[in-house]
């Protein structure tokens, strides 16, 4: 298999890489990062210049490109910012539920926001106590349409979404009783509390939300009680996302390292001179590379249409683990340095342990890529 990137897929990495030199100011991002405030006015930025939407067909403001091309964005993105990146990457979280299974209007009228940057959206899925078998959040069929009422935690970018997908149990069998709804961020009903104080990922705002209102049938995305297999399909598609940002956050953190290395002296030389200093950015390569691999293979079976369900799987395990483990390393090669916020590597470290917990911990990971490798499901 071939895995050089083609001449397109390298342009759009060098652009990517000369807007997010350009507009990714260190100083801004510390302030964005300190206040846990979305970088509105750079992700306004992003849109105009094409790089949302990426794999959205032509016909709904997208560029008609795949998996791989929106996943180079969001690793470069990242390798030059990891709060900044994760952000961008995120704006359209939910979107692909949309992109698989909604109406033609539904998709026109979501995604063309999406692409010009008229909106951001979010999905409000999770749950307290993590089982994304059975929610406690309900729909309940009404004339003309379907009563939510329940509450949704860790709901990313809530507070400023103009759309929202809410995931609701509508039958008492598990995930074969889901179905996903739509509706406007505006909605009465919906009660958006204070956003949730956060380690890592403060650029993506986190809120509970409680509901209570009714949306017509219409807003039904997809089957009733096709929502599962909604959900499923959405969590492939963020694995893969979430990959291209660990690989990004790892690369940054090793590219900021090596600099590092080489302008720090002692005894008279620079540290990379060392043996043991030498031997760490060494293994961080070999991590960084493996991530990458593992994610762009697993991003181009999704673009073929023949998605293999155990890279998927591996992607973001494989990328987060780089990212935790190369951030640590850069942090010690930095020294006390390492830990000044103005230095950066410290904010890399804490993006790269939020995104090992985003969205699904590695522990679940774990246990479906041991289902497919041993087909017995626990």
């Amino acid at each position: 298999m071939d895995f050089n990137l083609s001449r397109e897929q390298t342009d759009i990495q060098k652009a990517a890489q000369e807007f997010a030199r350009g507009e990714f100011n260190p100083e801004l991002v510390l302030e964005y990062d300190r206040k846990q405030e979305f970088p509105l006015p750079v992700w306004k930025k992003a849109c105009e210049l094409g790089f949302a939407g990426l794999h959205y067909p032509e016909e709904y403001g997208g560029q008609g490109l795949g998996i791989l091309e929106n996943a180079l964005v969001a690793e470069t993105f990242c390798r030059q910012d990891s709060g900044m990146g994760c952000a961008l990457a995120l704006s359209d979280f939910g979107s692909e539920i949309v992109l698989q299974n909604g109406t033609g209007n539904q998709k026109k009228k979501i995604l063309e926001s999406l692409a010009a940057g008229k909106g951001l959206m979010t999905l409000a899925w999770m749950e307290e106590g993590y089982s994304p078998r059975t929610f406690s959040t309900t729909a309940k069929r009404r004339e003309g349409g379907f009563l939510i009422e329940g509450r949704k935690s860790y709901v990313p970018l809530a507070e400023l979404s103009r759309f929202f997908i809410v995931l609701c149990q509508t039958g008492d069998d598990g995930e074969q009783g889901q179905t996903a709804l739509l509706l406007e961020g505006d909605a009465q009903g919906k009660d958006v509390s204070v956003r949730r104080e956060k380690l890592g990922m403060r650029m993506v705002p986190m809120n509970d939300v409680r509901f209570r209102l009714q949306v017509p049938a219409e807003d039904l995305i997809g089957g009733e009680r096709e929502g599962g297999r909604a959900l499923e399909s959405f969590l492939n598609a963020i694995r893969v996302e979430c990959g291209a940002m660990g690989v990004g956050i790892a690369q940054g953190a090793l590219d900021r390292a090596i600099e590092y290395s080489k302008r720090r002296e002692q005894f008279g030389r620079p540290i990379a001179a060392f043996e043991v200093i030498r031997n760490r950015l060494s293994d961080m390569f070999v991590s960084v590379v493996m991530a990458r691999h593992i994610l762009y293979h697993a991003a181009l079976s999704m673009d073929q249409g023949k998605p293999e369900q155990r890279l998927i799987l591996m992607t973001k395990r494989a990328a987060c683990r780089a990212a935790l483990e190369v951030a640590n390393s850069a942090l010690q090669i930095h020294g006390g340095y390492g830990y000044m916020t103005e230095g950066q590597i410290e904010h890399f470290y804490r993006d790269a342990k939020a995104l090992d917990l985003f969205t699904e911990p590695g522990s679940r990971q774990r246990n479906l890529l041991a289902e497919e490798i041993t087909s017995w499901r626990s």
